[in-house]
């Protein structure tokens, strides 16, 4: 798979797999990388907060499950928002300035002195907003655990919002 390779190559420039040609790299070593402790989730989504422990594990549980389950068949592909959590598209502590600006001015929350921070009050808005939308979803997609990072989902909802094409229940 194209994102396989994509992703294999990233990892490896970033020293989470070895120097080796991609395709020389299994995806069980890639998604191992993505998965272990010390692993590339654990380095660029770390849980946010005290508050979202729980909910945190939750995330990681189901994400490890799913890739689980496609390692042994059970699954033709992996959901594309994990997938943009391997290329590291989640908005969070690592992203770009610009991006958390965007996705705090959408949230309305005021950006502290020195520049934009993707703090714990950001992550449980996002928390927030990830977990209406989910529960607005039909219940075949409504059972992933919601998100406190910036997925395409919450920064979906929140520009709906802004321009009061959703009503908030």
């Amino acid at each position: 798979m194209f994102i396989h390779d994509t992703i294999k190559r990233m990892y490896s420039n970033m020293g989470y797999l070895p120097g080796y040609p991609y395709y020389l790299i299994t995806d069980d070593e890639m998604f191992d990388a993505f998965l272990k402790p010390d692993g590339f989730f654990s380095d660029f989504y770390p849980c946010p907060c005290v508050e979202l422990e729980e909910a945190y594990g939750k995330l990681k549980e189901y994400i490890a499950e799913k890739i689980r389950q496609f390692r042994e068949g059970q699954l033709d592909t992996l959901p594309d928002w994990i997938y943009s959590y391997m290329i590291m598209r989640p908005i969070t502590f690592d992203s770009n300035e610009d991006d958390i600006a965007y996705l705090t001015d959408l949230a309305g929350m005021d950006t502290v002195l020195g520049g934009p921070e993707f703090t714990p009050e950001v992550a449980q808005k996002c928390y927030e907003i990830s977990t209406k939308w989910i529960q607005k979803q039909p219940s075949k997609y409504s059972h992933r655990p919601p998100t406190m990072f910036g997925e395409t989902h919450v920064t979906k909802c929140l520009r709906l919002d802004q321009a009061n094409i959703m009503i908030n229940t």
